[in-house]
Order: structure tokens, then C-alpha cells, then sequence
């Protein structure tokens, strides 16, 4: 008693092949064949279509916080280290913004080993009339000082002493 078994086998292909020919037949319609969404309506929407965004000439210039560019007097921030805090944290709790604070950790980075850093060592933020920072200044234990002060060039160069 042998069974063949290459009948159902040949029945299951024909129906793979018409599913796979009546798929084919769909796509052919949506993107040949349909006058909405073929690819020379798609194409010919995009070539008419109005730019509607422009890309500025000269990059981006990171703006103070509006609380800051109000008041154009310098302002000095203290505290001290809280448990857990790392420098980026710091600095956005205590009003920098992301790209003020990157500013600030880039210039420590060659002065300052960032896994030093204890609880409960004091900080100072001043943040010029202008609302960028000025001087960032950190006291780390042994007497030493870390800071990082804005030069006349504009960038904030970093020293320890």
C-alpha cells in the first residue's frame, strides 16, 4: 500500500502561483496602471510640488533660556553636589540648557576626571549680562578647584588649581 504523495504537493504549488499571480496583478495596478497612485502620478506630484521648508544659510546659534535673556544683570548660581549627581545633571537642574551644559563639560573634560566628583562639594554658575555662562567653578576635596571661564573669543576654556 504506497501513497503518492505528489498530487496534494502539486495541488498546494497551483495555489501558491495563483496567489503570488494575483498579487502581482495588484501591485501592477496600484503602481503602473492607477492614475492616482502609479509611480509617474507620484512622481509628477513631487516635481510640482512647492518646497516648504528652507534650510538656513549659516547654522544655528543656541539661544539663552528666555528667563535669563529678560534680566541684564549677571546672575550667580551656588550649591553644592547632591547624591548622584553627575556634572550634566548639575547644570540642567540648575538652569543651562542642553547645548550651555554640553558647552560647560566639553571644556572640563581635559581638567576635570568627571568620576572624581563627590556629595556635598560646593559649586558656582555666574551667567553673564548676555545670559551665557561666564564661569563655571567647582571646589573638589583636597583644596583643589576646577573652572571653566569664558574667554573674550567666546568659548569657555577650562583650569584647574
Amino acid at each position: 500500500m504506497s501513497r503518492s504523495t505528489a498530487g496534494p504537493a502539486r495541488k498546494s504549488g497551483l495555489w501558491v502561483l495563483l496567489v503570488l499571480g494575483v498579487l502581482v496583478v495588484i501591485n501592477l495596478y496600484v503602481f503602473v496602471w492607477d492614475k492616482k497612485t502609479g509611480v509617474r502620478a507620484i512622481a509628477e506630484q513631487a516635481h510640482n510640488a512647492q518646497p516648504t521648508m528652507s534650510v538656513p544659510s549659516a547654522p544655528l546659534v543656541p539661544t539663552p533660556p528666555p528667563h535669563v535673556a529678560a534680566t541684564p544683570t549677571v546672575t550667580v548660581v551656588e550649591g553644592k553636589v547632591a547624591a548622584n549627581d553627575t556634572i550634566g545633571r548639575l547644570l540642567k537642574h540648575h538652569g543651562l540648557t542642553a547645548a550651555e551644559a554640553d558647552e560647560v563639560i566639553r571644556s572640563l573634560s581635559g581638567v576635570l576626571d568627571f568620576k572624581t566628583i563627590k556629595t556635598g562639594e560646593p559649586f558656582k554658575i555666574t551667567r553673564g549680562k548676555d545670559g551665557r555662562v561666564q564661569r563655571f567653578e567647582l571646589a573638589l576635596a583636597k583644596g583643589r578647584t576646577v573652572h571653566s571661564e569664558r574667554q573674550t573669543t567666546g568659548e569657555l576654556i577650562a583650569k584647574s588649581e
